[in-house]
Order: C-alpha cells, then structure tokens, then sequence
C-alpha cells in the first residue's frame, strides 16, 4: 500500500490546571500522525509523550516519526505485515513508544477503513459491549478545590477515585476529607519518594483507608514496591514501572501484589498494549486502563478496543 504520512499535534488549554508530582499540565501535549493512501482514504493516530514516563517529549516523537515512519509506512498492506514491523522493531519501539502509538493507531484506522471493519473486527476481538468503569481523579489542588471537585463528581455517581499525593501530611489529610466516606480510594503519588521508608511514614499518618498505591518509590524499584505492599497491605499499581513486556519479569513471583495500569501511548500502541495485557493477564495481575491527561478521543477510542 503506498501512503503519505503527516506529523502534527493537536495543542489545545485545557479547562483546569492538571498537576501532580511529575508535572503541571494546563495544554494538551500530544503528536498527531494522519496517513493517507492512493484512493483518499486517511487514519488517524495520536500519541502523548511524557518525559516523566518514558523519557519522550514532543519534539523527539515527532523526530522519530519524521526518520522511522517512511520505514514503517512498508508494513501498511496488511495486519500482519504490520504486527511483523512491530515485532521485529521491538527495543527501537521500547524507546519511542508513545511517538509509535501515533503511527500504530493511525495505521490500524486505515487498515480497518480499508477492509470496512471496525477495530474490533479488525483485531477479531468481540464488540464493544460491556460498560466501562471510570475513576474520578483528583490532581494535587489545594483542599478548597478538592472539595469542589468531590462534590461534583458525587452529583456525577462516582465511587471510586484516584487521588494525587501531594507528600504533605496535613494537606493531604484535607483532601481526603474531601471525598465521600464510602468511597473506594487509591492514592497515585507518580514516583514521589526516593525510599519506602519515606512513603510508609506519610500513608501511616493518614486517617483514611485506601486499596491501592500507584507508583510510591522511583520506577521499576521491586524490592521498595514490595516492602510497601506488605507493610500497608494494600495493591500496588505499576504505571511508569510497566510500559513494556520486559518489566513484566520483576513481578510475576507474587502477582497478587500488583495491578498493572496499562495505558496505549506508554505502551506504544494498540498492537504491543494488547499484548502486553494479555501476558499481565497470564501471569496472574490485574489490570487497570489508565488514559494521558489531555488526550483526544483517538486515544481514548483505542482504549476502549483494549478494554
């Protein structure tokens, strides 16, 4: 198949100031890829680089894709040629995955506009059909905001929420009296502390219970991870330590530990974010879909084919 490809982004202010540990975000930060074929038909694919996940940033996605999309543009005449590319370019994809997730959902949307299919027909995964769970999730504002925001999200039927920590015990503590007493609370703290010890003496002065920590300690620190676990006793969600298959090693000897949030872009792409799902599912951990702040709806449609 012969197509052209285009590098864009999509840059746009969000409503209200997004921050956290890592990052503040108040625009969206994220690489377009449009891929047009001889007959007219165009896919969309969008990708959302965070140098705090995988060392991306916008620039060098959209440098990646100028060198290696040509290349990868060979691999557009079927699903397999496609899934090979992606097999074969593994530690290169590693690298650059949220620039690749671009090119790799562009590339399935073509694909399946070509054959008339949707995604799911095009993957043979079943139809979408089951309800989806969201989280609400809370940035790391001030008490005043947080309190807000819980109530609207109360007015909007949530029960679960992801809030951010903020590493300050006694503002932490009144966000937390923020949310509704029944609610099912994880905390997310985007790889705050430097030791366990650290993270276990803020979560032991807090006076609310919670079912989960994601990212406490620096990525892919195991032991740390685990020390937290079991002195807590709570699951721990790997985000930045799982964005590839290769991480999965350093987990699977307790899997009931762990739940993996598992998120395209970081994952580059659709095709590697299947896989990488089902081999999380093998193992014996759960799973959890985690969506890029400031993201568009190309993203977001992509996670529902791997929900």
């Amino acid at each position: 198949m012969t197509a052209a490809l285009r590098i864009g982004h999509f840059e746009s202010p969000m409503r209200v100031r997004f921050k956290h540990a890592s990052a503040s975000r108040s625009h969206t930060q994220n690489v377009v890829v449009l891929l047009r074929d001889e007959s007219g038909l165009c896919g969309y694919g969008e990708g959302c680089p965070r140098a705090y996940v995988t060392g991306e940033t916008q620039a060098s996605a959209k440098a990646f894709l100028a060198e290696h999309g040509p290349e990868a543009l060979t691999a557009l005449d079927s699903l397999g040629d496609l899934r090979r590319w992606v097999d074969e370019h593994e530690a290169l994809i590693d690298a650059n995955p949220a620039a690749f997730c671009a090119f790799d959902i562009a590339a399935l949307d073509l694909l399946g506009k070509r054959a008339g299919m949707t995604l799911e027909q095009l993957l043979d995964l079943p139809p979408l059909s089951m309800p989806i769970a969201y989280t609400a999730v809370m940035g790391d504002s001030s008490p005043v905001k947080a309190h807000a925001m819980s109530l609207a999200y109360r007015i909007w039927g949530f029960s679960d929420f992801k809030m951010k920590v903020s590493g300050d015990v006694g503002r932490d503590k009144a966000r937390f009296r923020t949310l509704p007493r029944n609610a099912r609370i994880r905390m997310d703290a985007n790889n705050l502390w430097q030791t366990a010890e650290e993270c276990l003496r803020h979560f032991q002065q807090l006076d609310r219970d919670i079912w989960a920590i994601e990212e406490p300690v620096q990525a892919e620190d195991a032991a740390s991870l685990r020390k937290i676990a079991d002195a807590l006793g709570v699951k721990i969600i790997l985000d930045e330590s799982m964005t590839r298959r290769s991480q999965l090693a350093h987990y699977k000897a307790d899997p009931e530990n762990w739940i993996a949030n598992i998120r395209v872009s970081k994952c580059g792409g659709l095709l590697r974010s299947i896989k990488l799902a089902q081999e999380v599912q093998s193992a014996g951990m759960g799973i959890t879909l985690g969506a890029q702040v400031g993201e568009t709806s190309l993203l977001t449609r992509a996670a529902l084919t791997l929900g």
